[in-house]
């Protein structure tokens, strides 16, 4: 397949005298002309890097309809899932036409290989590269949405400058690489690498993927050749050929059944490989760093990747008639009014800057019993544990958590101790077990699943480093706040404003968690969150598994039938507004939304025969808008952000949607991501401003900070409770 751009080029030039075309490189090419289609497939021949030849065949064929780019003229009276899709998908390949030949692909982005000399080194044997984002968007008219993304590339590497490099090994004839295997593999697998048979061999570089290294070094390791085994080491000798390192592994390559072993003196990492696997977390905390930069260094990134491409001399995108302008469009924002904090005894915290300061205020409401903790502790000096035990008592009491006046202090040697401890914890009946854990290890996967899957009691997980070092009355406040949220405690309030004030409203809010591409076979998990409480404040969870990848959720019913019994049990009254916040859902996914959730939410009202007024608000994080202010960076806004609050509900919003966008947070480092609400369903006809002004107060009641958090706390509850 990533030879069919090359070989639809020769078709084009030798089969089609040249003609305009842009092709998608799968299966469709699209043209202003007319084209030539011959009857049969015509043979072209293409070269590879390598000096490889190969065959195709090309047959071209008209499709029964045309593209019809009017239809970018009349989507206005269309709603927004009734977008004219092939025009759009026409266009997005025409614009990626100059970018093929000169950058990487991965998805819609298109990244620009290092200038030499200029490579941003992750570690590890990878490199960061920036790449050119690029899709079509409708707004009052079609609009170019460019930006840039960053994304981990393989180095081009032999294998041996890679060992040499990045696992610290010094290659010489005694090099045993055993001690890094584990290292090496992870790396490898899944990589393709470029085997390069010796000069002697006569024949062309081929490109294999990796599974790991071989059990064996070369000198050693057995495979079968004309019936009979022999070492890899001398198989090359009988070719005429010694390695230079047979005391090396080799690797394991191809298809995992077979036996291919290739020395790795041979062998070097293919340039420009996409790979799908996650990124390690000291690569995604490097790339993050590398990517948090000011408006004004990102825009002018984006200007210079625009200008590296250089989209309108290409002859493809003239040819269709479109011309990128040279410069952002200008959009008028509005910003909304922070809400004022409430805290106990009507002590209120002014919101400034998308933060608010918690000074000598107590939360709201407490959960009034002393609360049973105790704090397990492995490899740590006692010493620190009694401070932590003192701070946490000496805060829990300035901030009006109920605990006990005393924990108690269990050490822990293993996960078999632990074990133990949480069980007889919890048959003790304590509330809250504090737990220090080791600063590195997968300890915090095993505390969660051993203490809310089987014996169902509430932890909060520290870190050793944090208690050591960091044990501050700042650090165990913020704790605190998730503490109290996790004893089912209210932390604040906002003022009530008349502006936006409904009477018995629940908010839910929805998520779902998909598997990484690698792990299809593990199921997806539904996170949904509700209120039960008059400020939006309080919140239960409801979990279910289902079928990798759907991203609808199925059991939709029995869910809000669970909601709505709490809410009841609390409110003493069934709600008469369900606010829906539905996170990570794509825009072709709305009416699935509204024919599979939305009945499922009706459904279950019409079992307990209420009727409230639905309003349902799509939350959109994954796209590539963003706002960049005039002026430059200070002292107080360091990164040049739009402030808090910030709205645009024109020119860049489809012109026959309720659709908005709002920055609602404070950006800590790089530019701000608005995110994009869609209301798809609106049954009690709420005002657009009250919906925003809403939607704006939410995201300060996220529970566990005192920043107005990017997007609404329930849709944000309910991504933690998926995320678990």
């Amino acid at each position: 397949k990533k030879f069919y751009r090359q070989a639809f080029e020769q078709f084009r030039v030798e089969h089609l005298g040249g003609a305009i075309a842009a092709f998608d490189g799968r299966a469709s090419c699209y043209s202003v002309d007319k084209l030539k289609c011959s009857s049969r497939a015509e043979e072209v021949e293409v070269t590879d890097r390598h000096g490889r030849s190969l065959t195709f065949n090309l047959e071209l064929k008209e499709t029964d309809t045309e593209v019809d780019l009017n239809s970018l003229r009349n989507y206005m009276k269309d709603k927004i899932y009734d977008k004219p899709m092939r025009a759009l998908q026409c266009l997005e390949v025409v614009l990626a036409a100059p970018c093929h030949n000169t950058a990487i692909r991965a998805g819609r982005s298109f990244f620009k290989r290092s200038d030499p000399g200029k490579a941003f080194d992750l570690q590890d044997g990878y490199e960061a590269l920036v790449g050119l984002y690029q899709t079509f968007v409708l707004g009052d008219r079609p609009f170019v949405n460019v930006d840039i993304s960053h994304k981990s590339f393989p180095k081009a590497l032999s294998i041996i400058q890679y060992l040499e490099q990045y696992q610290q090994q010094k290659i010489d004839k005694s090099t045993n690489l055993d001690n890094k295997r584990f290292d090496i593999d992870g790396f490898l697998k899944g990589i393709n690498i470029v085997y390069e048979p010796p000069a002697c061999f006569g024949s062309a570089p081929r490109i294999f993927k990796a599974n790991k290294l071989s059990k064996f070094p070369a000198s050693s390791q057995l495979f079968e050749f004309d019936r009979k085994k022999i070492t890899v080491a001398d198989y090359y000798k009988s070719k005429k050929y010694n390695l230079r390192f047979p005391n090396l592994h080799c690797l394991h390559v191809g298809p995992p059944m077979k036996q291919i072993f290739l020395p790795i003196e041979l062998c070097r990492i293919e340039d420009g490989q996409t790979l799908t696997r996650r990124d390690y977390a000291n690569q995604v905390a490097a790339i993050i760093k590398y990517a948090a930069t000011s408006t004004n260094e990102r825009k002018a990134k984006i200007i210079h990747l625009l200008q590296h491409f250089k989209h309108n001399l290409d002859p493809t995108i003239s040819h269709f008639g479109i011309r990128l302008d040279n410069d952002f469009i200008v959009v008028h924002t509005r910003t909304l009014n922070a809400p004022q904090v409430e805290y106990k005894n009507n002590n209120w915290a002014p919101v400034v800057n998308g933060a608010w300061r918690m000074e000598r205020m107590q939360f709201l409401q407490p959960k009034p019993k002393p609360h049973k903790w105790s704090i397990l502790y492995g490899k740590i000096n006692y010493n620190y544990v009694g401070e932590f035990q003192k701070l946490v008592i000496q805060q829990s009491r300035t901030v009006n958590v109920c605990l006990a006046a005393k924990a108690e202090v269990r050490n822990y040697r293993d996960e078999r101790e632990m074990d133990s401890h949480l069980q007889a914890l919890k048959k003790n009946q304590f509330d809250l077990v504090f737990v220090i854990i080791p600063n590195f290890g997968p300890f915090y996967d095993m505390v969660k699943q051993k203490a809310e899957l089987t014996y169902g009691i509430l932890t909060q997980c520290i870190k050793q480093v944090t208690v050591e070092r960091k044990c501050t009355q700042q650090c165990i406040t913020n704790v605190l706040l998730k503490v109290n949220s996790k004893l089912n405690g209210i932390n604040h309030k906002l003022k009530e404003d008349p502006r936006c004030l409904l009477k018995n409203v629940m908010f839910l809010g929805a998520d779902v968690t998909h598997p990484s591409p690698e792990q299809r076979e593990i199921p997806s998990v539904v996170g949904v969150a509700a209120s039960h409480d008059p400020f939006g404040a309080s919140y239960n969870m409801q979990y279910r598994l289902q079928r990798a990848a759907l991203e609808e959720i199925e059991d939709m019913e029995s869910i809000t039938l669970e909601h709505l019994r709490v809410y009841y049990q609390y409110r003493k009254c069934y709600p008469e507004h369900i606010i829906y916040y539905r996170d990570g859902v794509s825009d072709g996914q709305f009416p699935k939304i509204k024919n599979d959730e939305l009945r499922g939410i009706s459904a279950a009202c019409n079992k307990i025969r209420i009727k409230p007024k639905i309003c349902c608000v799509i939350v959109v994080k994954r796209h590539h808008t963003r706002f960049f202010p005039h002026g430059t960076p200070s002292q107080l806004n360091k990164f040049n952000n739009v402030d808090a609050g910030t709205i645009v509900d024109r020119t860049i919003v489809h012109p026959n949607e309720m659709q908005f966008f709002m920055v609602s947070h404070q950006s800590i480092q790089g530019t701000s991501k608005p995110t994009r609400y869609n209301v798809i369903e609106n049954t009690g006809n709420l005002d657009i401003d009250l919906l925003q002004q809403l939607t704006y107060n939410l995201c300060h009641m996220f529970p566990r900070c005192n920043r107005a958090v990017s997007y609404p706390a329930p849709a944000y509850l309910a991504h933690l409770a998926a995320a678990r």
